[in-house]
């Protein structure tokens, strides 16, 4: 009782990370029902959510340079999980600012949506930041951790199919412990409430409906959903089913694999198996056991990190280098 308590009390004040856990988990049923508590999709800069319009951007101190990056959570996290626990002040995006002059800005949003509804949002998000940017903007990094990287992909997608004005703008994606093939732990959910459903005990039944009350985000994670056609699919939220990833990447923009594994070794079994405890790092790295579903990215680009979870990609100086080393490389549209 004590515990309910406290969380329906942090609910009450809109504590940040009771929010981003409850809209990860219920996410889709909270917009569905018009809930107060459901998270809209923002962009902040500092401590502020952005009002996007020309006068509102100005205020803010914008780099000369025209370089933007943006930095978007992954499920059930916020935009306050970049900080670094002993530092609050610092993130990658302050990193970059300071290295690179690049002007950062973190993205909020509903994790329990379908990933392909929060690509179509950002899509609309960035086209009205693009249009309301009050200096010569040259160009944008994004970075994303875990689902925040596939949020990224799916708005390339509708971005070019919508033949939007800021996809022109990206020269570099990072992808952090992004499960772009699916992620094992949402599979082994499937399963195990696939296996209960076959028990004929009332029990075993009320536990699997509310075990699949998980949210649309969670279930696209299983393989890696990015569009809506992959999510309506036929078969398409069947455990074994073959999702092939069709999906191309954003073709002007490098994109850029940072992975971890819990091993300290590099190759061990125990990294093979588990990855960083969420993501494995062939689906980190787009590399599935068939060739035809693998994703075209570049080797030269991608590392995998050891002795790191998946929830410290999001704040370590370790996996800051790899961002900082590539980021002073030059791209076509840099």
């Amino acid at each position: 009782m004590k515990k309910l308590h406290h969380i329906v009390t942090s609910l009450s004040k809109g504590k940040t990370r009771t929010l981003a856990i409850l809209n990860g988990v219920i996410g889709d049923t909270l917009e569905k029902n018009k809930s107060p508590l459901s998270l809209k999709m923002t962009l902040r800069s500092s401590d502020s959510p952005l009002t996007l319009t020309k006068r509102s951007l100005s205020q803010i101190p914008l780099s000369d340079h025209g370089k933007v990056c943006i930095l978007a959570h992954g499920s059930c996290g916020s935009d306050r999980g970049w900080n670094f626990r002993n530092d609050p002040s610092t993130n990658y995006g302050s990193l970059l600012q300071k290295d690179h002059g690049y002007t950062p800005f973190y993205l909020s949003y509903n994790s329990g949506l379908h990933i392909s509804k929060n690509g179509k949002y950002f899509s609309d998000l960035l086209e009205k930041f693009v249009q309301a940017y009050p200096k010569k903007l040259k160009h944008i990094t994004l970075i994303g951790h875990s689902m925040g990287g596939l949020v990224y992909r799916s708005a390339c997608h509708y971005g070019i199919k919508e033949k939007r004005k800021w996809p022109k703008y990206i020269n570099k994606i990072f992808y952090l412990g992004s499960p772009h093939l699916g992620t094992h732990l949402e599979k082994f959910g499937k399963l195990t409430m696939t296996i209960l459903g076959q028990i004929p005990n009332p029990v075993t039944r009320a536990i699997t409906l509310l075990g699949d009350l998980r949210s649309a985000g969670i279930k696209d994670l299983r393989h890696g959903y990015i569009t809506e056609a992959d999510w309506k699919t036929q078969n398409a939220d069947n455990l074994f089913y073959l999702h092939q990833n069709k999906t191309p990447l954003l073709k002007k923009a490098n994109h850029y694999l940072i992975c971890g594994t819990l091993s300290k070794v590099a190759g061990s079994k125990m990294g093979r198996l588990f990855g960083d405890g969420m993501v494995h790092p062939a689906s980190g790295t787009g590399q599935g056991l068939l060739p035809k579903s693998a994703i075209p990215f570049l080797a030269a680009h991608s590392t995998i990190i050891v002795g790191i979870s998946h929830q410290h990609l999001l704040r370590s100086h370790r996996v800051y280098s790899h961002i900082k080393q590539w980021c002073e490389e030059k791209t076509s549209s840099s």
